[in-house]
């Protein structure tokens, strides 16, 4: 394997990394699984261990209805166990249903979904790789070109030149970074975790450490993804930037290089850059929206007791004006401000209700009294 990766030196930068990735990672990742999964290996002892004790947990919950332990469980049981046994004793199960998945469906499903721009065979989108290839190479030659018109002291403030040249050497380091750098990293990743999967996938069984595994399935989904959406940004890159290309290729033979074909390029390079950077966010962010649900039958599945349901007590809603009087009284300050005029007129309204007393002038007669009469009392003789 080691003798057919060497072969790629030579291929051109991206198609030597892309090449050299992929193919040094799946054999890592097929010889770090037989490593793990042979038998003399310690994680096929602890493998063993693990699933004796499971299947006696098992059984004795079963036995003793403990935990909420069915009979009717049995069947899932021992599919996951028959599925985990699978997939950490056979590469070549491992192979097809997690690292074929995780490596090589993201490509497939973006040469699906990019049929249209893929159709034109002559086109750079419709070989990613070599048309990655040959945009880093006129980049590279038109920024050597324009470098080699402005002269070896020119700056980028006062040549038109050599700011061209310095805009397409940055675009051609960033075109590199975010298509093949991207794609080689997300395949590395790929390996890493596919190598080390059985230990994940064993953790399953164990409720506590079931966490683990689903956190590998989502880095795992993550950089699949990464590759879905990496491939297919490519893919888009290529079809817009493919006419600035052939028109730097044009000016570079005829001699006349025009520095806003050049700056358009380069920034076309700039935009889709940052782009990719937002695809790869968003692709972690789709991976680890996954959850795995808690409740499994046998081991760990815990059914607490039903309770009888409290009656709820309905407080009566507050009326809207309870509800402005009690935002009102929130703010002292406001509140006493509100107050100020209703206690000014309440003041008012009972100073109006109190008794005036009008004097009349004199009248005839009001100051007539009848005078006092003494009783008398009959002497009796």
């Amino acid at each position: 394997m080691s003798g057919s990766c060497s072969s790629l030196v030579g291929e051109g930068v991206i198609r030597g990394v892309l090449g050299a990735v992929d193919c040094q990672t799946r054999a890592f990742a097929e010889a770090g699984y037989s490593s793990l999964t042979s038998a003399s290996s310690g994680f096929q002892i602890a493998l063993t261990a693990l699933l004796t004790i499971y299947v006696a947990l098992v059984g004795y919950r079963m036995m003793f209805a403990q935990g909420g332990a069915k009979l009717s469980d049995a069947p899932g049981i021992a599919l996951s166990i028959g599925a985990i046994l699978a997939l950490v004793t056979s590469w070549s199960t491992f192979q097809t249903l997690v690292f074929d998945v995780a490596s090589k469906a993201p490509g497939e499903i973006a040469a699906a979904v990019a049929a249209p721009l893929q159709a034109n065979s002559g086109s750079l989108a419709a070989d990613p790789v070599n048309g990655l290839q040959a945009a880093y190479d006129q980049l590279t030659r038109s920024a050597v070109a324009f470098g080699a018109t402005a002269g070896p002291n020119a700056k980028a403030y006062s040549s038109p030149q050599a700011s061209a040249a310095e805009a397409l050497s940055a675009a051609s380091g960033a075109l590199f970074m975010t298509t093949a750098g991207v794609i080689a990293a997300a395949t590395l990743s790929i390996g890493v975790l596919t190598a080390v999967g059985p230990i994940f996938i064993a953790m399953f069984l164990i409720p506590a450490t079931r966490g683990l595994f689903s956190g590998w399935v989502r880095a795992l989904g993550a950089a699949a993804l990464v590759l879905l959406l990496g491939w297919l940004g490519i893919v888009l890159l290529l079809s817009v930037l493919e006419p600035w290309l052939i028109a730097l290729a044009r000016e570079q033979q005829s001699g006349q290089l025009q520095t806003q074909t050049a700056t358009s390029a380069a920034a076309l390079v700039a935009v889709f850059s940052v782009g990719q950077v937002g695809l790869l966010i968003a692709a972690c962010v789709m991976a680890f929206g996954f959850r795995l649900r808690s409740a499994v039958p046998g081991v760990g599945r815990r059914l607490a007791p039903t309770a009888a349901p409290e009656p709820a007590t309905m407080a009566p809603e507050p009326s809207r004006a309870q509800r402005l009087a009690f935002d009102l009284q929130r703010d002292p300050a406001y509140s006493e401000a509100r107050a100020r005029p209703m206690q000014l007129a309440a003041a008012t309204a009972s100073a109006s209700r109190q008794t005036v007393e009008v004097k009349h002038a004199p009248r005839l007669g009001d100051e007539y009294r009848r005078p006092a009469v003494e009783s008398r009392r009959l002497k009796v003789r």
